[in-house]
């Protein structure tokens, strides 16, 4: 990625949405796509967009609203290509100079299409032919939810239809997602030469601590849901109307408006299945919260012969209420992600021992709302009572290994949370 000119006057804000809809979400992908050009850029406001959808893709600049200023259409676009999101954010800041930069990114949905599952298996293997069973199933494991189509060639690389079944179910998908987000953040903070300012996720289960602690040094401000998101997603007449208004708007500014807006939005249109969470982070601040989970990793892995079985029924208490009581299907767990929120508070609890429930209470101060941190958190529904917004992997005890991809990550190597995942793990083996 080249760096961005720039030239003329800069507007204040420029935000990309970046709209990859290669699932059966390709209608509520136009609808999102559709607020954003209503709303209209202004001046000091520019929105661009890019969106890849089952009738092909193409990239716009917002103009009056309601009409696209500049539009292309674009052949053999892969939305799912990092390099390709890399170029597409590399004509929008080129397109718009601006004071400061934002990044949504819309996908997730429902995964992977089995079509384009064979496809990438294709590439992967070299096979002449993939079984249409086996891209069904994997279409419909957790893997596929992937962001990345190079997450799906590692995982898809493996030999042996059993060793690409563990590999889809293991947490990897998540952590490979978080590799390739990184390697796209750093290069769009060489771009700007400083870290982009902004970075919206609009897909399912990325407000974790293993994302926000990975981009910390390429991003100033990131919003995520740590559950999965509605399919109506965010709404951006809402969100991007707010900013048109206010153009000078701090980026912590639009990272909490975006916590609130959305928040209100599905108060007045709940979801049916409920998945509502929303929490948006200072990543300058978010290696306090990662010193808190050494904290606690540690004094874990120093008496888990006797914290284990606590941790585990904190997992399980969390995972009723959350999911309440398995009626919540699909949900974080299934992607073997916990809130830490509500395990720093049942491990803060009556049965640990003073350096677990100190270590506990002191991750809890960390998730606060309106601290260093948490700048603002919001959720729907009564069954996500105490969480803090910010989800980590945990393996379910005595059902699953650690993924070996999971060691990768920057919060697993300046942690002890790794360690303490396979004490956990050897301890009910």
């Amino acid at each position: 990625m080249k760096g961005v000119v720039r030239v003329g006057s800069p507007a204040k804000w420029t935000i990309l949405t970046y709209i990859a809809a290669h699932n059966n979400l390709d209608e509520l992908g136009g609808r999102s796509l559709g607020q954003i050009v209503e709303v209209g850029s202004t001046p000091e406001v520019k929105l661009l967009a890019l969106v890849d959808g089952q009738k092909g893709a193409s990239r716009l600049l917002a103009g009056q609203p309601g009409k696209p200023a500049k539009q292309e259409p674009l052949t053999g676009f892969d939305s799912g290509d990092g390099d390709a999101l890399l170029e597409t954010v590399r004509w929008a800041f080129k397109e718009c100079p601006a004071e400061r930069y934002g990044l949504v990114l819309w996908s997730h949905g429902s995964g992977w299409r089995p079509e384009e599952i064979e496809e990438v298996a294709k590439q992967a293997r070299g096979d002449a032919k993939v079984d249409a069973v086996e891209s069904r199933d994997r279409a419909a494991a957790p893997g596929s939810m992937a962001l990345f189509r190079s997450t799906l060639t590692t995982i898809l690389k493996k030999e042996k239809p059993a060793e690409r079944a563990i590999c889809f179910d293991d947490g990897s998908g998540h952590s490979l997602d978080t590799l390739e987000l990184d390697r796209v953040t750093r290069e769009i903070r060489a771009a700007l030469g400083r870290p982009l300012d902004f970075l919206g996720m609009d897909a399912c289960l990325m407000a974790t601590l293993e994302v926000a602690y990975q981009v910390r040094e390429s991003v100033r401000y990131l919003v995520a849901s740590e559950e999965l998101v509605p399919g109506s997603s965010w709404p951006y007449d809402r969100i991007f109307g707010e900013l048109r208004g206010e153009p000078g708007r701090s980026p912590a500014a639009l990272a909490k408006s975006v916590v609130k807006l959305y928040g209100e939005y599905y108060r007045d249109h709940p979801p049916p299945a409920g998945d509502v969470t929303k929490v948006a982070l200072d990543l300058g601040q978010v290696s306090e919260i990662a010193r808190a989970v050494d904290g606690l990793a540690g004094a874990l892995t120093n008496e888990i012969d006797s914290q284990a079985d606590l941790l585990w029924k904190a997992q399980l208490d969390s995972y009723e209420q959350e999911s309440r009581k398995k009626k919540r299907e699909p949900n974080k767990f299934r992607f073997h992600l916990w809130d830490l929120g509500s395990l720093a508070a049942r491990l803060a609890g009556a049965g640990s021992s003073p350096a677990v429930r100190e270590a506990a209470q002191a991750l809890a101060a960390t998730l606060k709302p309106g601290g260093p941190a948490v700048l603002a958190e919001d959720h729907l529904g009564d069954w996500f009572e105490g969480i803090g917004g910010v989800s980590i992997y945990l393996i379910p005890a005595k059902r699953q290994r650690v993924s070996p991809y999971y060691a990768n990550l920057a919060l697993a190597k300046d942690t002890k949370w790794a360690a303490m995942l396979q004490a956990y793990h050897d301890f009910f083996a």
